[in-house]
């Protein structure tokens, strides 16, 4: 696995100036599987604007998507199953980069909803076809859960900024579409299970997600937790690809959840299928 293939290899891929957040995640996450023992199930997206329902902060009943993607990654190590609900951005213009400050926070323009979804970790309920459990993301006793990747350009570079959404500032509860800010002085501080908080560039997320460090833990006793891994594994199964034996060790029947004709809009990434043994 390297690093510096799946940068070159997105950079040289993507147009910032033409492609989409979708685009832009696809092809980050095609690059790292062509570099890396990795697997992607690709989902239709835009066909479902939402799949699931909750209570904002404010009281006022809302949906939303849960996210565009879910990274699920694989370690010798324990924690040995990691998770976030990675929602994608596209900042065009930046008023930190725009300044070339040498601090790399960045402000973007964010929906409220999906950052108070994402951060705050309600109860859910879930749209047809995506049939989640209520706690879904409360059941998680990290943060790390829910998560945000805004790519954005860098001295003519394609960068990407990860954070994690309850360290995200959101300025305007009052606007659909608020400006918010992801504050890269985190990236020195680890959060709940060494996890890391922030990376401010596509390198170092890269580098932090092969390092394992990207994602809340999945914990076998969850119920929650088990519905994900049988979620994921039925995801994958539709998608005509097959999970290593033991990429799922001591979760019940992974396989035994049947979501077959869905098409919910949340892609799959697993990271290290490799270290499934």
């Amino acid at each position: 696995m390297s690093v510096a293939k799946i940068v070159t290899d997105f950079r040289t891929n993507a147009n910032f100036a033409g492609d989409g957040e979708v685009d832009l995640f696809r092809k980050l996450a095609k690059a790292i599987v062509k570099n890396s023992k990795s697997l992607f199930a690709e989902e239709t997206h835009g066909a479902t604007k939402y799949n699931v329902s909750f209570d904002l902060t404010t009281g006022v009943k809302t949906r939303c998507e849960i996210a565009d993607l879910l990274i699920v990654s694989k370690s010798v190590r324990f924690p040995f199953l990691r998770a976030t609900f990675w929602q994608a951005k596209k900042q065009k213009t930046s008023k930190w980069v725009s300044l070339k400050s040498s601090d790399q926070h960045i402000d973007f323009s964010g929906q409220f909803n999906q950052w108070d979804l994402l951060s705050r970790r309600p109860a859910v309920a879930g749209i047809s076809p995506f049939f989640p459990p209520s706690d879904l993301l409360s059941s998680f006793d990290s943060a790390s859960i829910g998560s945000f990747g805004i790519f954005h350009e860098r001295s003519s570079n394609i960068e990407v900024i990860h954070s994690i959404a309850e360290f995200i500032a959101c300025g305007n509860p009052k606007a659909k579409h608020p400006t918010m800010v992801a504050n890269a002085y985190f990236e020195k501080y680890f959060y709940g299970h060494r996890e890391v908080i922030v990376r401010s560039a596509l390198k170092s997320f890269l580098d932090a997600l092969f390092s394992h460090q990207i994602g809340a833990p999945l914990v076998p006793t969850e119920a929650a937790h088990q519905w994900l891994a049988s979620y994921v594994a039925a995801k994958v199964a539709a998608s005509g690809q097959d999970i290593p034996a033991g990429f799922f060790s001591g979760f019940d029947s992974p396989r035994a959840l049947d979501i077959s004709g869905s098409g919910d809009g949340v892609s799959i990434l697993l990271v290290g299928v490799g270290d499934a043994a």
